[in-house]
């Protein structure tokens, strides 16, 4: 029989056990390094983070996707005993290291959603050094699960989010008109006869997709649906995300107090709940279609005892010790090594250079921030230049791309504002003969109006490759490019006719052929330093 004295002396014997303190350090390590990442300084920052997480497209809030991956680990807690087993140092010290220097990198460059992002290979590689294969197929779904606290990558965002826009208010002018309702849909504008509602980014309903995707893999690991049933539910979620949001977009039309902020998102939180309604529902129908597909991890997974004996005490603590010691080599990092500091500033401003190249006799154009949406500049200027009396605007922006969540490549660049329809678009050569440039030729129409508008992206790569340098924080270290990227648009209006086409592209490219030379290794990512000595 076992006395009240012998049970004390079990727990202080488990209490002086060096890996229960060992793996107390690194936890508070862990603490230390990724708090900030995931919890803004103040409460009234982080009650605004969560709020925008639920709407503003390109932002992310670590704060809510932490505690739902914690209550996902929590789920898997029958199978910590996992991490007291045999572990696989030779998969898990490379996968931390790697993460180290991830976390290191994104330190030195001073981005950091890549220091939050080594997180997930920070607990990939300390599952596989505790508890190898089997415990990381047991804990993998609320690691990568941590992948929602990072923004979307803003080059693929930005390159998708205005066509989606534009389906959105299609979409959207489609239910109301069936509706009854009477609504005419010109590009991103809903217009009826009582007012104009525009579809912005935040009603664009790309954060809808990601949250619905999000929740739904949170039911799918409720319920414990596995293979097919799982895959088509989460395929389904973002076209269920879409359909909500485009209903939601209507009610947004529909309702004359819609302006008002708090309205505005208990609409979108209410439709939101209706998307998940939705969601619950088609899992339901897929459970009829598949069969119950509930099933355990495996039995693989089963805890064992005494699993730290076939390791062995000793080779645990060197397994925590070597995870110690990669979390104080990233804290060194973060204390003593500085970031980066790239250098800024442009010798002349795009307006400036427009007034210079075009005379002082050009016009200002007034600035849409709200059609801008997410895009930035470093800096920019649209103005109206004349070529033998006709108009034409002239916009050119140049990069900011240090900035980690914003871009200027989007496809509204093309766009002189809101409200216009695309009927034509090809890609052709700006230059005559076939020569220079590749530019996107759209022609615009809004109402009566027409529009030829030539736009393209100058020094700039192509999808894929600006992605990759963006995603590797390239242009915030010294491997930045030489000269900034710079969007350029030109575009004219014309009347009916194949002539005034043809006059309108003429006119164009004279407004290039005097361009061109200004741009010429304009915008250097290093200024000149000033050596007047003022």
């Amino acid at each position: 029989m076992i006395g009240p004295g012998q049970d004390r002396m079990d727990l202080v014997s488990r209490l002086l056990e060096p890996t229960l303190w060992v793996a107390g350090v690194a936890f508070a390590l862990l603490g230390v390094l990724y708090y900030p990442l995931f919890f803004p300084p103040s409460a009234q920052q982080l009650a605004l983070q969560s709020e925008e997480f639920f709407f503003e497209a390109n932002e992310a809030a670590g704060a809510p996707v932490l505690i739902l991956s914690l209550w996902l680990f929590y789920r898997r807690s029958h199978y910590r005993d996992l991490l007291l087993g045999e572990g696989a140092p030779a998969l898990g010290l490379p996968v931390l290291a790697l993460s180290a220097a991830l976390y290191a990198w994104g330190h030195l460059t001073g981005a950091p959603d890549l220091r939050l992002a080594s997180v997930i290979g920070i607990l990939t590689g300390s599952v596989l050094l505790l508890g190898g294969k089997a415990a990381l197929r047991a804990f993998w779904v609320p690691i990568v699960f941590l992948g929602f606290a990072l923004p979307l990558p803003p080059v693929l965002l930005s390159w998708a989010i205005f066509p989606i826009q534009l389906a959105t208010a299609e979409y959207a002018g489609l239910i109301l008109n069936a509706m009854g309702v009477e609504s005419l849909v010109q590009g991103d504008q809903i217009l009826r006869p009582e007012n104009t509602f525009i579809v912005i980014e935040t009603c664009s309903g790309v954060r809808t997709i990601i949250t619905l995707t999000m929740l739904t893999v949170l039911l799918v690991d409720l319920f414990e649906r596995r293979g097919w049933h799982a895959f088509t539910l989460l395929l389904l979620a973002p076209v269920v995300a879409f359909l909500t949001n485009g209903v939601r977009v209507v009610t947004l039309v529909l309702n004359p107090h819609s302006s008002i902020h708090s309205i505005h998102n208990l609409q979108g939180i209410l439709m939101l709940l209706v998307g998940l309604t939705l969601i619950y529902l088609l899992d339901l129908l897929l459970e009829r279609v598949f069969g119950s597909d509930v099933r355990d991890v495996g039995p693989e997974l089963a805890a064992t005892e005494n699993a730290a004996t076939r390791q062995g005490r000793a080779g645990k603590l060197l397994c925590l010790s070597g995870l110690v010691a990669v979390l104080l080599t990233m804290l060194g990092v973060r204390l003593f090594v500085a970031s980066w500091q790239p250098p800024g500033g442009l010798d002349e401003m795009p307006d400036a250079l427009l007034v210079r190249v075009f005379g002082k006799q050009t016009q200002p154009i007034k600035r849409d921030f709200q059609f801008r949406g997410s895009v930035r500049y470093l800096a920019h200027a649209n103005r109206r230049v004349r070529i033998e009396g006709e108009p034409l605007e002239v916009f050119l922006g140049v990069g900011n791309e240090q900035i980690r969540q914003h871009t200027l490549l989007s496809k509204r660049l093309a766009w002189p504002e809101s409200g216009f329809v695309p009927v034509d678009e090809s890609i052709v050569a700006l230059g005559e003969d076939g020569q220079g440039p590749e530019v996107r030729r759209m022609v615009l129409r809004r109402g009566a109006r027409s529009v030829l508008s030539y736009s393209w992206y100058e020094r700039a790569g192509s999808l894929a490759t600006e992605w990759l340098r963006q995603a590797a924080a390239l242009d915030r270290s010294p491997f930045a490019r030489d000269e900034h990227m710079l969007a350029i648009r030109i575009s004219a209006p014309f009347g009916r006719g194949r002539a005034t086409i043809d006059q309108a592209e003429e006119r164009i490219r004279r407004v290039w052929t005097q361009l061109e030379p200004a741009l010429q290794g304009y915008a250097p990512t290093r200024p000149e330093p000033d050596e007047s000595g003022d």
